[in-house]
């Protein structure tokens, strides 16, 4: 412990000695720190916190798959799940649902779920205040009792304890309060649900019948096991129930992180280059201050010091530039965080709850004390691995170095080079997917256009013929106001997932096989539909206000169906059977599309809409910006109905825009990478030459007095640092055809081993290289062969 002690003191003269040297390794290292552990932060609470349930390794969720999109099941089909289920111990069902609240600090629809009364005891989790749910609370005419979030009960109950008994109005209701959630208790995991009521078994119009599987796996059951299990009895159902799809069994987080899991080990993956990047740029400046440092060194030997001691005392001093790096990387940490959390997707589950805890401060301690063996290891091997009769002999120079060590200083830099030329691979691919994305044809113009979600209440709308009386005339008079150009009516605008699949087929042309039976997605609209979006008219006419009379029949198609179904054929005029009833095609618009389904698989089939919902989506075209007119449009809305709701107003185009976010996010931090390391590379080029050419000082005089020209030393100092970038640009090569394939998630209209991006980010890296290196050889080339000799 006394020769540790001592061992820190001296290192701390010596880096005292060079304060300069010190603070660039240890500004170097604190970036490539910092960006790790903001990352690793992040993914520390999406990923890798535990849950906060009883063993929450052996929870999972379950879903059906029909046609491969992931849904909720039917409650008859659960009760069939749970009878048949031999691998889970425990099996529970819930619902999400968004009903009409009163009774609280400011009445408005919020999000809640229906579980099964015993879900809380599934989970293991016990409510903080009251109770939970009684089995016999399931029953129809006893499920009028609700358990609240926490954060709801403390904004809009009080967050007194006087709220346990009292009561709220849930879709026009009384609900008792029976219990309060603790804090950290979030159900369905990523949702925010404000509270739950029991979820009655049977299909009722306030929840529906629509539920998905929650399950607690037994302890001798693995996620294989039971997937496969639970294929034999989907299986077994679609025997008898062709309607039943294959039931998917997924880890609670896993479904709702979606991409989001491969997107955050990405960044942290690309992160972790940066720092190896930044490591090897510091044991390149330390291997070139360690040849100055031979004479030292060869003092302590002489005087009895072995190499085990040298070689301890070297990487002391690493570690102590390392874990002052860490300190300053960790205040990096939280500069950058909460913007990080701000750029990511706002889909991403628990992206709240990052933040800088004891897990975090052990990964950056890890980080760095890994990080002073990583690039210290190298110049201690070279600093102790001396000899002390060259290194004492008079006239020696003591800074002279073997071609060995130049070898490996030379690797560094070729590794720098490689690991960026792989981030700068990934990068461009990113942007260039961007890029395709913005000029993506998408069928229709979003700008100016605003859409608003309108929810009427049950008790006030109890069957849908009395919503024609509030939508008919709000569609009129939001026609009529300054400013606005068109308006039309539509269920909802989900580009990428509404409409009912639909088959249909051809009057006059029936398929030639039952598998053949065509199949398009149905869209509901009133007319002025198209006009709003500003879709393209292909052939015939969009719909007319007679249209959307009940004994008008018609439809329009889009052009992918046109193109897989009337190839060669003019649509216009032919009549289709579908929903029950020959319908005949008047119109063609352009396809619908948008960035997460830019290349859809069915095409779709609009037709007059004419029966009203509750929940109906509001589109406009505006002039201008088309939030200025979304005041205008509330207010014509309090004047139909003064209990109405709006619950969401966004401009199109801005909605559209957040569908690009894991791309954006992904080519922001890659590209910020991708420049960073671009930097350390550079440097690392420029510092190897500007070392190499002073260790050659001596040489290149001598081959100046033998007739060498400036131009000669030139091209020479400029052909090393050439052949330095190509084999570093060839490892990259090798790299980036290897790793960027996990991008390919995330890509449209490129793939992962484009060759015009690998070709083009090579250039760029080979002509910063060359950039890099010409200062060194322009300083070479200048050496007076005099002054060079004079030593001599």
């Amino acid at each position: 412990m006394g020769t540790l002690w001592q061992d820190i003191r001296y290192a701390l003269r010596i880096v005292g000695r060079n304060p300069g040297f010190a603070a660039v390794i240890v500004l170097i290292l604190a970036v490539g720190i910092g960006i790790n552990t903001s990352v690793f932060s992040v993914v520390n609470a999406v990923i890798l916190r535990p849950l906060p349930f009883v063993e929450a390794h052996r929870l999972v969720m379950l879903s059906e798959r029909p046609r491969k999109i992931e849904t909720s099941t039917i409650h008859q089909r659960f009760f069939l799940w749970r009878e048949q289920n031999q691998v889970f111990e425990h099996m529970a069902a819930c619902s999400g649902r968004r009903p009409y609240v009163t009774g609280i600090d400011r009445p408005r629809y919020v999000w809640a779920a229906a579980v099964s009364p015993d879900l809380f005891g599934l989970l293991g989790v016990s409510p903080l205040l009251g109770r939970g749910f009684l089995p016999e609370e399931e029953q129809r005419g006893k499920e009028c009792v609700v358990v609240v979030s926490h954060a709801f009960w403390q904004s809009d109950l009080g967050g007194t304890p006087d709220a346990i008994g009292g009561a709220m109005v849930v879709g026009g209701k009384s609900h008792t309060i029976v219990g309060v959630m603790p804090s950290d208790f979030m159900f369905p995991v990523g949702t925010g649900r404000a509270f739950w009521v029991p979820l009655v078994y049977e299909p009722n119009p306030e929840w529906g019948g629509i539920v998905f599987g929650v399950a607690r796996l037994k302890k001798d059951c693995t996620l294989a096991q039971a997937r496969s299990a639970m294929d034999v009895i989907a299986n077994r159902l679609q025997q008898t129930n062709p309607e039943a799809g294959p039931i998917a069994v997924h880890r609670l987080l896993e479904r709702k992180l979606g991409r989001n899991r491969q997107l955050l080990w990405l960044l942290l993956g690309a992160a972790g280059f940066v720092l190896l990047i930044g490591c090897t740029n510091v044991a390149s400046l330390l291997l070139a201050r360690a040849t100055s440092r031979q004479r030292e060194m060869a003092m302590r030997v002489a005087l009895g010091a072995s190499r085990v001691r040298l070689l301890r005392q070297m990487l002391t001093e690493s570690l102590l530039l390392s874990v002052a790096a860490g300190a300053l990387g960790l205040f990096v940490t939280f500069c950058v965080v909460k913007g990080l959390v701000r750029l990511c997707p706002a889909d991403i589950p628990r992206l709240n709850e990052t933040k800088v805890d004891w897990p975090v401060l052990g990964f950056t301690l890890g980080v760095s004390v890994l990080t002073g063996l990583a690039f210290g290891i190298v110049p201690a091997c070279r600093t102790s691995g001396i000899h002390v009769g060259l290194a004492l002999k008079e006239g020696r120079t003591p800074s002279s170095t073997g071609r060995g060590w130049r070898r490996v200083h030379g690797g560094l830099v070729i590794g720098q080079t490689g690991l960026s030329l792989i981030l700068l691979a990934g990068a461009a691919l990113l942007i260039r997917t961007w890029i395709a994305f913005y000029r993506l044809d998408l069928g229709f113009q979003p700008e100016h256009v605003l859409t608003m979600e309108i929810s009427l209440l049950e008790s006030s709308y109890p069957v849908y013929e009395r919503c024609e009386a509030f939508f008919k005339p709000l569609l009129e008079c939001v026609r009529g106001l300054p400013g606005v150009r068109a308006a039309a009516l539509t269920p909802f605008l989900d580009f990428g997932y509404d409409g009912v699949e639909s088959s249909f087929h051809i009057v006059g042309r029936p398929p030639a096989h039952p598998d053949e039976t065509p199949v398009g997605k149905g869209r509901e609209v009133t007319a002025g539909f198209f006009e709003t979006l500003g879709m393209r008219l292909l052939k015939g006419r969009s719909f007319t206000e007679l249209d959307m009379q009940e004994a008008v029949h018609n439809v329009i198609i889009d052009e992918n169906l046109a193109r897989k179904y009337f190839d060669g054929v003019d649509p216009i005029g032919q009549r289709v059977h579908v929903w029950d009833e020959d319908r005949t095609v008047v119109g063609v618009v352009g396809t619908l599309r948008d960035f997460e389904h830019p290349d859809p698989a069915l095409g779709t089939l609009f037709r007059p809409w004419n029966q009203y919902f509750r929940d109906t989506t509001l589109v406009v075209r505006t002039d201008g910006d088309p939030l200025r007119l979304a005041g205008a449009i509330r207010a014509q809305v309090a004047e139909l109905e003064k209990d109405q709701v709006i619950t969401e107003v966004q401009a199109l185009e801005a909605h559209l825009s957040d569908s690009l976010a894991p791309q954006r996010f992904a080519a922001v931090l890659l590209g910020l990478f991708a420049g960073i390391a671009l930097a350390l590379a550079t440097v690392g080029v420029y510092g190897l030459l500007q070392y190499t050419t002073s260790q050659q000082t001596h040489d290149i005089g001598i081959r100046m007095a033998l007739g060498a020209t400036g131009r000669n030393v030139l091209a020479v100092v400029l052909r090393q640092g050439l052949r330095l970038a190509l084999i570093g640009v060839v490892v990259g090569l090798a790299g980036a055809l290897a790793l960027t394939r996990v991008l390919s998630s995330l890509l449209y209209a490129v793939t992962p081993t484009d060759p015009l991006t690998l070709a083009t980010v090579s250039a760029m890296l080979i002509a910063i290289a060359l950039l890099a290196s010409y200062i060194p050889a322009r300083r070479a080339a200048r050496i007076d062969p005099m002054e060079a000799l004079r030593c001599e």
